[in-house]
């Protein structure tokens, strides 16, 4: 194997490494059940931990650390279920959650349609070229209000969270998925365990003129919900999450 190959080789093999969760071990000799903290940068200011029960120095870009809690029996099969999901609890990671929802806004799309002319041609056996033309229907959903073709037809999308819980049926733990919500505290207690990808979209869809939607804003709309961020604490109104 030549020195490109390899080294192509080498870069391949620390790709899968990173990509599967596998790689270079701990030097963890703790002879308990236990789970070890990992935690993962998403900016210079928040970070996601969670629990693993791993000693890979890293796990699907989760670096491990030395800081461990240790677990029973029953634990054990609680935590494979959570990290199977990649789940962390959100209680803990509550800064990351405020940011995913002051990273969503609302944000309008619109309808167009149109027509166009296609031309094309057809060799018979004989070839004799013959000339055709046909009508083909082009539409979507787009953000240019201005945009000549628009029909008038407007979606207003909106984001919403959601969550899960653990629940023990027939004799197995198993996850149970929230409704989605407008903002997180509404079901971080009863549903405590998110994934990075927590986040759904809706719309509702109206209709207006085509002059009009070059004016249009998603704060004229009082359609949604929006979460508190004005208040970065963990409350839901005047009830405070335990």
């Amino acid at each position: 194997m030549d020195k490109d190959t390899t080294k192509r080789f080498m870069s391949l093999v620390l790709l899968l490494s990173l990509l599967s969760g596998c790689g270079k071990k701990s030097d963890c000799e703790i002879p308990t059940r236990h789970v070890h903290k990992y935690t993962k940068e998403i900016t210079d200011d928040i970070t996601i931990e969670k629990y693993l029960d791993d000693e890979h120095l890293n796990n699907y870009g989760y670096q491990w650390n030395p800081d461990y809690i240790e677990i029973t029996k029953d634990d054990e099969e609680l935590y494979k279920l959570i990290n199977s999901k990649g789940l962390f609890e959100g209680l803990n990671n509550w800064e990351y959650l405020y940011n995913e929802m002051a990273s969503h806004h609302d944000y309008l799309m619109f309808y167009y349609e149109y027509y166009t002319t296609e031309i094309y041609t057809t060799t018979d056996d004989e070839g004799n070229i013959t000339t055709h033309t046909q009508q083909v229907y082009h539409d979507g959903w787009h953000s240019n209000p201005y945009d000549s073709d628009n029909t008038g037809k407007t979606r207003l999308y909106h984001h919403r969270y959601y969550g899960y819980r653990v629940i023990y049926k027939d004799g197995k733990f198993k996850l149970e998925k929230s409704d989605a919500v407008d903002d997180v505290r509404e079901i971080i207690n009863d549903y405590p365990y998110f994934s990075e990808g927590c986040v759904e979209e809706v719309y509702e869809q109206f209709r207006f003129y085509k002059s009009e939607l070059p004016f249009l804003s998603p704060e004229d709309f009082d359609t949604f919900n929006q979460p508190d961020l004005e208040n970065k604490n963990l409350y839901t109104g005047k009830t405070r999450v335990k």
